[in-house]
């Protein structure tokens, strides 16, 4: 069908600088809900890359709880 998207027409395999990732499908950030359990099941089901969420710049808040969850890569491969 014309104008009709396909998985298929999606490259398999993409580099972001000298990283290369093999897959098609990318986990945006977004802000409450890109935490490390999100990042693990989008792995999971075939994410190339998952994106953790925006943390703080700023030193008083870089610290709190929920920063600490957000920087949280357990069982991860790491920051990149």
């Amino acid at each position: 069908m014309p104008g009709t998207a396909c998985i298929d027409d999606i490259p398999s395999g993409m580099a972001i600088g000298k990283i290369a990732l093999q897959g098609r499908v990318i986990a945006a950030p977004m802000a409450g809900v890109s935490d490390q359990p999100y990042r693990s099941l989008a792995r999971r089901f075939g994410a190339a890359l998952a994106v953790s969420e925006m943390v703080s710049a700023s030193p008083q808040l870089r610290h709190s709880r929920k920063s600490r969850q957000r920087t949280t890569h357990d069982g991860e491969m790491g920051p990149v």
